[in-house]
């Protein structure tokens, strides 16, 4: 007796083969290799909220570097504090301000 999921075969490519996507974990048909669908595979755009908390973590993580340099190691000269804290505020880079916000 035939099933629906037989129907669903036939209408797919020849090389697909229903499998569920690692992303969103439903059953979909995937080519050999491929491991997300389509929809998993594109990125969500970040909300105003959570790129204004990526970069408020990023800023308190580069806070904590220079403080852990400035005054938490000990025997360290005064002149390799300044260059891990110059190394520190190099490695920063801003996020473009508005883009992938919605």
């Amino acid at each position: 007796m035939p099933k629906v999921v037989d129907a669903a075969r036939v209408t797919a490519q020849a090389n697909t083969v229903w499998r569920t996507c690692t992303g969103c974990s439903l059953l979909k048909p995937l080519a050999d290799g491929v491991e997300r669908c389509p929809a998993c595979q594109t990125p969500a755009p970040q909300t105003v909220t959570e790129a204004g908390w990526d970069l408020a973590g990023r800023y308190a993580t580069l806070v904590g570097r220079i403080e852990a340099w400035a005054h938490l190691i000990p025997n360290v000269s005064d002149t390799e504090r300044l260059d891990h804290i110059r190394q520190a505020l190099a490695t920063l880079d801003p996020q473009p301000r508005n883009k992938g916000v919605k």
